[in-house]
């Protein structure tokens, strides 16, 4: 059978680029299928965290980080019902923020500059795999044929639904609304990516490129549907109530279009079958609340890249190669997943919110080795237990006032 290619990704966003930079530099040849023209734009925070900016470093990527002109950030702010909690990474190390649709873009040329790597403008109709290869049926009527497929199709998998492994709808899934704003002349560009815990919804805040910010809204479906008018005119409702982001925002003008996307949470009943691997959103997807979504995206496509290679290398079978695939991202993914469940938990109970990020306040420290177990620097496991018991006391302590009234409702008994 005539191939053409050794591998197909399905999804040129930055997991599918990345995964293919990778396989182009082991010496195969790629053929990366997307729909969309690029470069194009998409729901996203924007902000990268320190894994993921020493991710491109180790691959020899660093400046497109400054062609991109991303802007960097210290750690994360933290409010939630007049308390504010700041986090810092640790020494020497920052986030950035960077503009989607120019990330995608130079990951995407980085991977063509391999030579081994092409790209083709097409949607996906069908898919085929078993033990000896991969098919994929364009919507232009064209069979492309591989000794392997990548699905970096996004959380709407196309590869992902057609293999079966769907792990159903969410229960209770989150939207996302995303838009940025330029602001006046002279304006400062937060030091930390803020994030302003309001009831039934948290808005981001990230600088995004010289004199522009990134503002997102992490919704609960209610809130969604509840909401009227315009992805615009809904984030802009959001934005009304909480003046912290109004004096950020004052005096800036809106730019480009604002996204929405959802529902947000994805899962997956298995990340591998046959000859088919899933990697970036398409392979699982909890929420965006903690930001690390694009650090995931980068690292999985690695662990995917190497394991095909190893494949098509024969230096693995094809069982044992996906076997530690799948091990190596859930490791990765479980932290991360247990983590977002906690915000995702807390974000829908604002008073518990509050109490906890006043624990953040007191007790910083804390609130970097949470950082760090965020960035996959630090296991969960190892946190200190005193850690948790502190948070999780100081989510469940009434607050100062609630306290007085119920000693006073005490002793007038």
């Amino acid at each position: 059978m005539m191939l053409d290619a050794d591998v197909l990704v399905a999804g040129g966003g930055l997991a599918g680029a990345v995964a293919a930079l990778h396989l182009g530099r082991a010496g195969l040849s790629v053929q990366v299928v997307d729909r969309a023209e690029f470069p194009r734009d998409k729901p996203c925070g924007e902000g990268l965290l320190p894994h993921g900016v020493a991710l491109l470093r180790a691959w020899g990527l660093g400046d497109l980080l400054e062609r991109c002109e991303a802007q960097p950030f210290r750690g994360i702010r933290y409010r939630c019902g007049g308390v504010t909690a700041d986090g810092d990474f640790a020494a020497g190390s920052s986030g950035r923020g960077v503009r989607r649709l120019r990330l995608d873009d130079e990951l995407r040329r980085a991977a063509a500059a391999t030579g081994a790597v092409g790209f083709q403008r097409a949607g996906v109709r069908g898919v085929g795999v078993d033990q000896l290869g991969a098919t994929l049926r364009l919507d232009d009527g064209r069979i492309l044929r591989a000794r392997f497929l990548v699905g970096a199709d996004g959380p709407r998998s196309t590869v992902r639904h057609a293999l079966s492994l769907d792990g159903g709808a969410p229960e209770r899934g989150r939207w996302a609304l995303r838009g940025h704003f330029r602001l006046p002349p002279g304006a400062p560009l937060p030091e930390r990516v803020e994030v302003d815990v309001r009831g039934g919804y948290e808005l981001y805040v990230t600088p995004a490129a010289p004199g522009l910010l990134g503002v997102a809204a992490l919704v609960e479906q209610s809130v969604m549907r509840a909401g009227n008018g315009t992805p615009a005119a809904r984030l802009a409702a959001l934005i009304g109530p909480s003046a912290e982001v109004g004096r950020r925002l004052e005096g800036a003008t809106p730019e480009g279009e604002v996204l929405a996307c959802g529902p947000l949470r994805v899962r997956a009943r298995a990340v591998h079958r046959d000859r088919a691997l899933l990697v970036g959103d398409a392979a699982g997807y909890v929420d965006a609340i903690t930001g690390e979504g694009m650090s995931l995206a980068l690292r999985g496509a690695e662990l995917a890249a190497a394991a095909v290679a190893d494949v098509l290398a024969e230096r693995s079978s094809l069982a044992a190669a996906m076997r530690r695939y799948a091990r190596a991202r859930a490791a990765i993914f479980r932290d991360h997943a247990l983590l977002t469940h906690g915000l995702v938990f807390l974000a829908r109970h604002p008073q518990l919110a509050r109490r906890a990020v006043a624990r953040l306040a007191r007790e910083p420290e804390i609130f970097a080795r949470l950082l760090e177990v965020n960035d996959g620097t630090r296991r969960l496991h190892a946190l200190p237990l005193a850690d948790l018991l502190k948070l999780a006391i100081g989510a469940s302590a009434p607050t100062p006032r609630r306290a007085a009234a119920t000693a006073r409702g005490s002793a007038a008994e």
